[in-house]
């Protein structure tokens, strides 16, 4: 069986930091993102019980409403097959 090799944290985390600088429209925003980032790393829990789960739930709610604004933004609409 092959050996599934993994980049370093601090490799994959440098990556990280370089798709969020492309991806901020400004310093405000991207100083926003990587202050929730640090309070997450620092176990911060924003009040959420099962922390865990219910980020994972949010992030995945955010990312379908985000598509969905940027759809209507462009004049698109989302449709389900019947």
């Amino acid at each position: 069986m092959a050996e599934v090799k993994r980049k370093p944290l601090e490799q994959v985390f440098d990556q990280g930091l370089e798709k969020l600088v492309m991806i901020s429209p400004n310093k405000k925003t991207f100083d926003e993102i990587t202050s929730i980032m640090f309070q997450l790393y620092c176990g911060n829990d924003f009040g959420m019980g099962n922390f865990s789960l219910q980020f994972l739930d949010k992030a995945d709610r955010a990312w379908r409403q985000g598509r969905k604004t940027i759809a209507k933004n462009r004049g698109l609409t989302l449709v389900k097959n019947v």
